[in-house]
């Protein structure tokens, strides 16, 4: 459900949170005040923006952070990433030659991410908002998993966006898998978390953490058998050591929790 507050003022914008999830078929944005009061949420296709959806966007918002899905990435562990190496490291991205490369430090999981982000999308957005701060999803997807996680067993995280699942595995603490993948129905997806956990020689999952999905939606129907629990991870404001994660990911928590709520 589409949703502008009978409070949004345009005096405040210089308070107001822009947040954005960009996507080839589908965006949504949402705003946000100081007090992360949500102000205005819409989705709606890329194609063709909502009257509602381009007059917020034509609006100079000084704070504007928007999620970009990533083009290819690959990930270094953290005691073999050299620096002076990252030309080879380019080596297992898609275009190296023909699209920006970025570095992430993610010690906190023992990696270091080398990524280029979906130009076509960087591109459109950037010549609306050349200062908004711009994240690949699955730097927002590892910034939102709790601090605080079981030293013992595994956890999957399943985060879907038009179609496409991300999907990230953690046992006894320890990072050990992420990808995406493109899935059109539930035996899609069972595939892949069967397949994943085989690989890895994981028997049974603790649980699995959800964002942007329902426990009952009907992706998840071959899912909920490799596991314990199924939960939706929701993460407010504060609950990471904010020297660890970026400023603007929990702004996307919000959203996500909305989207599912939406």
């Amino acid at each position: 459900m589409n949703y502008i507050s009978e409070d949004f003022r345009i005096q405040h914008l210089s308070y107001y949170k822009l947040v954005i999830q960009a996507g080839h078929q589908e965006d949504v944005l949402m705003i946000l005040d100081e007090n992360n009061a949500v102000q205005a949420y819409i989705r709606y296709a890329s194609a063709s923006p909502t009257m509602d959806a381009t007059r917020l966007l034509a609006l100079p918002f000084r704070h504007v952070s928007i999620m970009i899905p990533q083009h290819s990435f690959t990930f270094v562990p953290a005691e073999a990433y050299q620096e002076e190496d990252e030309d080879i490291y380019g080596e297992y991205l898609v275009n190296k030659n023909d699209q920006d490369i970025y570095t992430l430090d993610m010690l906190r999981f023992g990696s270091h991410a080398i990524y280029q982000l979906d130009s076509l999308l960087y591109q459109r957005w950037f010549a609306l908002f050349p200062d908004a701060t711009y994240l690949p999803v699955f730097q927002v997807l590892f910034d939102l998993i709790p601090e605080q996680l079981p030293t013992k067993g595994a956890q999957l995280f399943i985060y879907e966006q038009a179609n496409y699942m991300h999907v990230i595995l953690l046992k006894d603490g320890q990072f050990l898998f992420y990808n995406n993948f493109y899935v059109t129905n539930a035996e899609d997806l069972g595939y892949y978390v069967r397949r994943i956990m085989s690989d890895f020689s994981i028997d049974s999952l603790e649980n699995i953490k959800l964002a942007n999905l329902d426990k009952d939606h009907p992706l998840l129907a071959f899912v909920q058998e490799f596991s314990k629990r199924l939960d939706k991870n929701d993460l407010t404001m504060g609950e990471n050591d904010s020297s660890k994660v970026h400023p603007s990911s929990p702004l996307f928590g919000f959203l996500f929790q909305r989207e599912v709520c939406a």
